[in-house]
C-alpha cells in the first residue's frame, strides 16, 4: 500500500484536487491493465488494440468551439471566458462493452497550424496526430477517480462505473490540451477492469480465464 501511494502523489500532481464526482479508488484494487492505462503517456488506442488484439474505433462525437470552464481554465493558464476547441470521441471494440470516452479541450494557437486538419483525419486521434507532427511535448496526470459516464455519453454501452483520469499536454512549456479519459470498468475478484478486456494471467490462474468477452455478453459481479 505504500507503494501504491507513492506512485498516486509522484505521477498524478494534482490528486487532492480531483473532481467532487469523482470517488476516490486505491490502485491496488485496479487489475494491471487498468493500472497500466491509468498510468500511461502514450496513445491510449494502440494500448487497447495491443491488450485486446482488436482494431479500436475512434469516434468522433463533437468538436466545436466552446467557453473553457474555470476549473479547465486554470490547468490550461487561460484568463476567465476565453475560448478553445472541445473534441469529444468514444473509442469502442465491436461487439464487446469496451468503451471509452474521451474530451479534450484544445488551444490551438499553442499548437502547429496543421494539427487540427491531421487530427481531423487521423484515426488514431489526438495521440496520433501528435506523433505524426513529431512534436515535442509532455502529459502532466493530474488526477483520477470513480464516476459515472460522462453527461454526454449516448447510452449505447450500459455502463454504470468508470475510471476517469484527467491530464494536460505540454509544449513549449504551456500547457495545449487539457483531456479527460473515462474507461468503463466492472468488478471482479475485488478488482476493478476495463470492461470487455481480456482476463490477466493472474485472474486466471484463480479460475477466472474466460478470455475475452464473447460478442453481445456482458461479465457480472461476483464481488
Amino acid at each position: 500500500m505504500i507503494v501504491a501511494e507513492r506512485l498516486t502523489g509522484l505521477h498524478f500532481t494534482a490528486q487532492k484536487e480531483r473532481s467532487v464526482d469523482l470517488d476516490d479508488v486505491e490502485i491496488s484494487n485496479l487489475d494491471p491493465f487498468l493500472r497500466a492505462l491509468l498510468f500511461t503517456d502514450g496513445t491510449v488506442s494502440r494500448a487497447l488494440e495491443a491488450n485486446t488484439l482488436s482494431a479500436v474505433v475512434v469516434e468522433p462525437v463533437e468538436q466545436t468551439p466552446a467557453p473553457v470552464p474555470p476549473r479547465i481554465g486554470r490547468y490550461l493558464q487561460l484568463a476567465e471566458n476565453e475560448e478553445c476547441i472541445r473534441r469529444r470521441v468514444v473509442m469502442r471494440i465491436a461487439g464487446t462493452g469496451l468503451s471509452v470516452w474521451a474530451e479534450s479541450y484544445v488551444l490551438p494557437s499553442r499548437l502547429p497550424p496543421e494539427f487540427l486538419t491531421l487530427l481531423d483525419g487521423d484515426s488514431l486521434g489526438i495521440g496520433g496526430s501528435l506523433e505524426r507532427l513529431k512534436l515535442e511535448s509532455w502529459r502532466e496526470l493530474l488526477w483520477f477517480g470513480l464516476g459515472p459516464p460522462p453527461a454526454w455519453s449516448d447510452g449505447a454501452i450500459p455502463a454504470t462505473t468508470t475510471l476517469t483520469r484527467f491530464y494536460r499536454v505540454i509544449t513549449q512549456r504551456l500547457p495545449a490540451l487539457l483531456i479527460s479519459e473515462a474507461f468503463a470498468v466492472e468488478k471482479r475478484l475485488g478488482r476493478y477492469r476495463l470492461t470487455g478486456s481480456a482476463d490477466s494471467p493472474e485472474d486466471a490462474a484463480k479460475g477466472s480465464a474466460f478470455g475475452r468477452l464473447r460478442p453481445g455478453t456482458a461479465s457480472g459481479d461476483p464481488s
